[in-house]
């Protein structure tokens, strides 16, 4: 009577425990789901900032370019070839700059993928362990109320007695 008192207090702890191990998944889960959702969202700005400096910088070379041509055909004075070669330097310029932002970009969106899979790596864990938890849980439950049942009919029996 009192070992099958005390398995039953066993088995409440292993219970308890199960559970508490299934509340603390659930919450790195959300915690990880939380911080996949925010990466998710950086990447998505990160993606839009660099289709805008591709974008730009395709208006920049496009600027370049017309401004390079307008140098070679320019027959006009030194002046004004002056003004168009300071202009295209710039543009050249501004251009390197986009192109530098660009890569930037690029890598630091790799980069946030990267932590995405890793991610998504850790909470697909987190779930098998959930899963693997609620299953004990329940398997420990299952003998629990079967212990609990027995020891009502052997307490049945003895009052009988």
């Amino acid at each position: 009577m009192e070992k099958l008192r005390e398995k039953l207090s066993s088995l409440r702890e292993e219970a308890n425990a199960a559970n508490e191990r299934a509340d603390s998944l659930d919450a790195t889960v959300k915690q990880l789901m939380d911080e996949r959702t925010e990466r998710e969202q950086e990447i998505i700005s990160l993606q839009n900032r660099i289709t805008r400096l591709e974008e730009e910088a395709e208006v920049r070379e496009s600027q370049l370019d017309e401004a390079k041509e307008i140098q070679k055909n320019s027959a006009a004075s030194l002046n004004e070839s002056d003004v168009i070669m300071k202009k295209v330097d710039t543009l050249q310029e501004k251009y390197d700059e986009i192109e530098v932002q660009l890569r930037e970009s690029q890598k630091e969106a790799h980069r946030f993928d990267l932590e995405n899979e890793k991610l998504n790596r850790v909470i697909t864990q987190d779930e098998k362990d959930k899963e693997d938890a609620e299953k004990r849980y329940e398997d420990l439950h299952e003998k629990y109320m079967g212990i609990k049942a027995e020891l009502e009919e052997t307490m049945k029996a003895l009052d009988d007695i």
